[in-house]
């Protein structure tokens, strides 16, 4: 795998849209699928649901389900200025973790160090085992959040990528440059968008 920060598209690797699918590549390799991001109606907030590791990624499955929730929350407030709450809700097995609770409270704390708040757990209806349960929170669009955010997509890429060198490749702590415009009016622009610098 590369070491290239994971690349984020619509169907058929088209550029992302508000509101579709979104398709996780690390490199050519297809590591995720989100299913449609559901958005209100005046969209300023998404909800992260349905959330899918590729068929082919058999190993660092909990690593590569970390980063991909942290890259999406990232790419959406980078990319889509209107979104100011993404609400989360991570219900997804994981085998070999454990008991349910032990890893809700492993979900709720992950959460919170995104800057997540109003964190739910709650018992899955018709869960296939005992015990699973969803775990909710709202991510919102300030600067505490956003610092907390970037520190941690750069821990998960450190962890996901096994802190291998960099030979010549991008490892760059992720840019607030995106997010200064929206609390800084008049701000110069970047070049270039996020997508294309994923």
């Amino acid at each position: 795998m590369t070491r290239a920060k994971l690349r984020i598209t619509g169907p058929h690797s088209s550029s992302y849209v508000l509101g579709e699918p979104m398709y996780l590549y690390d490199g050519t390799l297809h590591i995720a699928t989100l299913d449609p991001v559901p958005v209100n109606r005046e969209g300023t907030e998404v909800h992260i649901e349905h959330f899918s590791p590729s068929a082919t990624v058999t190993q660092q499955k909990l690593e590569i389900s970390k980063l991909a929730l942290v890259e999406m929350v990232y790419f959406i407030a980078e990319n889509f200025t209107s979104v100011q709450a993404i609400s989360l809700s991570l219900s997804r097995q994981v085998e070999g973790y454990g008991d349910g609770m032990r890893l809700a409270g492993a979900r709720s704390a992950f959460l919170q160090s995104l800057g997540a708040n109003n964190i739910v757990i709650v018992p899955k209806p018709n869960a296939e085992h005992m015990g699973h349960f969803i775990v909710s929170g709202l991510w919102e669009y300030n600067p505490a959040n956003l610092e907390a955010l970037v520190s941690v997509l750069q821990h998960e890429r450190d962890t996901y990528y096994g802190r291998r060198p960099a030979a010549a490749e991008d490892t760059r702590r992720p840019s607030l440059g995106a997010w200064v415009r929206r609390f800084i009016p008049g701000a110069a622009p970047r070049t270039g968008t996020g997508e294309n610098e994923r």
